[in-house]
């Protein structure tokens, strides 16, 4: 049977709680991937608005370049702080494994989010969407675009990357299906989370396969790189685009009909949730057990969140930005 965690966020509830100092010294340090991908700009506003609602700091601590190693140093500095607990969306799902252990080993809570570390190095992994959701709704939608024919290439962020590898298998996998025949996939191509490389990997693309039809990025800041890529060779229109990013810095190439399929979900609730369960484990009311759940009862984002059998509490589903509707997500 599952436990059910109520959380009260009136300010009257807080203040039954007992001394607000217990509440403050909670800390949060999320361990992203880039500190110049704005995407987490998102997730930490909304891990902030859960800590204005029920105490407590977080910040964002991550490298300017996307490596393991720089996250591994980082994990290690949180962990000697001693700091409540570590979030972390790992470039390497294997690499960052033993200082997050280590960090586990000196009594930190350590959970994973966005990006999921080899499970034996976290407790649980907040998710913002299924990966078979997130695959499977880029197939779909540029199979659309494209008519459902033509040659396909992928701009994925790095190889080592958890989350990247998920959805595009679940592409993949979708893909392989008889109805999408008409269709194949003829490379993938990494930006390494930097908004040259993904340029300058797709303009390679667009020589090597001069019938190129379409293009999957479920990567930010890759995804505009594509778009931007496209618009200087002059093929946006020509090559479809599937990609995911945070509108702020690809909602242009969505408005001008460069990328046909912009989406994601939200990262400020995926922030949000993250905040909540990390904090809810420091105050010992969630073991991180498959099965388990807490409901938020107001507050921003109000429902109840579920550790499923596979360690991970699944925040959102994907979300198409369109013409209409872009503005409303400003991130």
């Amino acid at each position: 049977m599952l436990k059910t965690l109520k959380v009260a966020l009136a300010a009257t509830a807080l203040a039954c709680l007992g001394s607000g100092a217990a509440w403050a010294e909670f800390e949060l340090g999320m361990v992203i991937k880039s500190t110049t991908n704005p995407y987490y700009n998102a997730t930490l506003k909304g891990a902030q608005m859960a800590a204005s609602e029920i105490g407590g700091k977080v910040e964002n601590w991550g490298p300017t370049q996307s490596t393991a190693t720089a996250q591994i140093d980082i994990i290690n500095n949180l962990a000697n702080r001693r700091v409540s607990a570590i979030a972390v969306a790992p470039n390497d799902a294997a690499a960052v494994v033993p200082a997050m252990k280590r960090a586990a080993q000196l009594g930190i809570h350590v959970i994973t989010f966005d990006a999921d570390s080899d499970p034996d190095g976290r407790k649980f992994y907040v998710n913002s969407a299924t990966t078979e959701a997130i695959g499977v709704y880029g197939a779909k939608r540029l199979a659309e675009e494209m008519g459902m024919k033509g040659e396909i290439a992928i701009v994925s962020a790095q190889p080592t990357s958890a989350n990247q590898n998920a959805w595009i298998k679940a592409f993949r996998t979708e893909l392989s299906k008889p109805e999408y025949s008409g269709l194949s996939i003829v490379d993938e191509v990494y930006g390494y989370d930097d908004e040259q490389k993904a340029f300058d990997a797709t303009v390679a693309l667009s020589t090597k396969y001069p019938n190129l039809a379409g293009i999957f990025a479920p990567t930010c800041p890759g995804a505009p790189a594509v778009g931007r890529a496209l618009e200087t060779i002059k093929k946006n229109g020509e090559i479809k685009v599937a990609g995911t990013c945070v509108p702020s810095i690809s909602a242009q190439y969505m408005l001008n009909d460069t990328i046909q399929v912009l989406y994601l979900w939200d990262p400020i609730k995926l922030g949000y949730v993250t905040y909540y369960a990390a904090k809810l484990m420091d105050e010992g009311k969630l073991k991180g057990e498959p099965g388990e759940s807490f409901t938020v009862e107001k507050g921003a984002f109000p429902g109840t969140y579920t550790i499923n059998e596979q360690r991970e509490v699944i925040t959102t589903e994907p979300l198409e930005y369109t013409k209409e509707n872009y503005k409303d997500n400003p991130y």
